[in-house]
């Protein structure tokens, strides 16, 4: 093993490296998971009734949440819950390569599916037996198909809450006259309404959308006004330039990371399968280690100094004319203006816009 945590469940041994042994002390709540999912609780269930009771999540167990804020520290999800249900992890096998990474810039990953992953069984002992995980795996795959409807909006996926920052839900109440009733509520506390996590937020979805069609005329407007944009994009080309400075050696030293970790990947299942010897992986895996470090802390100082892309007035106008130009908005042009719409609590509606130019006049 040589990530970074075993397994909520598991523990390093205390003296052979690179070995994960049963974390004695939390893996009967490992065991009652899969217990209460067997019984068929569904994993948001599941998270409440953990949540109710005090369980300290696998994060706050290790130490991780000392010093994080967040409306979801400390507390279990159904998310959590749901890996953990399908972690092959607890039935003693090793995997990896269960996702990648989609770009240096982003730190977001892709899952793969599962005949893409790297499975080397009997590693370790196991924390569930077999005809438990498959029969709960069975069932945690067949709610999948039976999601809630979706719904189609303007502003969808640019709609958070401005007091926890995470993503708001849509709702639909009982439609009158045939028509959907959209509301906007906060996703924090739809899933954690019993913890007492941020509030509902409730507003009409017809309500937001034309408060930022409204508000978002009014900014393009004011921002073709020469007395307002003199002032507003003087600097835009040359900050641009800066930003751009950093690119090449990022990318450089994105591309050397990854090519380190998939070394180490490959020295793992080589020593696992008897291809290299302990003696040979302990002093490469040391020396390749220590280089990624280094190469991870200078990544780190460069991206500390990267702001946020810079638009070109050029760009600006172009979208911005677009879009007064336009009888109808469509949601390719809404996006390329705006990065998000926050909601307060007491119903105020935020806009954060792309452009250095449109944010300073909103």
């Amino acid at each position: 093993f040589i990530g970074g945590k075993p397994m909520y469940g598991y523990k390093m041994h205390p003296t052979e490296k690179n070995k994960i042994v049963i974390d004695e002390e939390v893996a009967p709540i490992v065991r009652r998971i899969f217990a209460m999912a067997l019984d068929g609780m569904s994993c948001r269930k599941i998270a409440a009734t953990l949540n109710e009771e005090g369980v300290p999540t696998p994060a706050t167990y290790c130490g991780w949440n000392m010093g994080r804020k967040g409306p979801y520290a400390g507390l279990w999800s159904s998310e959590r819950i749901s890996e953990m249900l399908q972690n092959e992890t607890y039935l003693g096998n090793m995997v990896q390569g269960r996702t990648v990474k989609i770009s240096y810039k982003s730190k977001k990953c892709l899952k793969q599916d599962r005949e893409n992953w790297v499975v080397v069984e009997n590693t370790h002992e196991p924390l569930i037996d077999r005809e438990t995980f498959q029969k709960v795996r069975m069932l945690v795959n067949s709610r999948k198909h039976t999601r809630s409807r979706t719904y189609d909006f303007l502003l969808k996926g640019l709609i958070f809450c401005h007091e926890c920052g995470y993503p708001m839900a849509v709702l639909n109440r009982p439609p009158v006259s045939g028509e959907d009733r959209l509301f906007f509520v906060c996703r924090t506390y739809q899933r954690f309404t019993k913890a007492g996590v941020c509030s509902c937020h409730s507003i009409k979805e017809q309500v937001v959308t034309e408060a930022v069609l409204a508000k978002v005329r009014e900014v393009c407007e004011a921002y073709l006004d020469p007395k307002k944009l003199q002032p507003i994009a003087a600097d835009a080309v040359e900050k641009a330039r800066q930003a751009e400075s950093h690119e090449a050696e990022i990318q450089s030293l994105h591309n050397k990371i990854d090519s380190l970790t998939a070394n180490l990947d490959k020295m793992y299942m080589d020593r696992l399968t008897g291809l290299l010897a302990e003696s040979d992986f302990e002093r490469i895996y040391q020396r390749v280690k220590m280089e990624r470090s280094s190469l991870e802390e200078k990544l780190k100082e460069l991206e500390a100094q990267k702001e946020s892309p810079v638009s070109t007035e050029d760009r600006a106008r172009e979208l911005v004319q677009q879009f007064l130009d336009s009888a109808y908005t469509s949601r390719e042009l809404l996006v390329s203006l705006i990065e998000r719409v926050e909601l307060t609590e007491d119903k105020q509606i935020i806009i954060k816009f792309r452009f250095r130019e449109l944010e300073a006049i909103s």
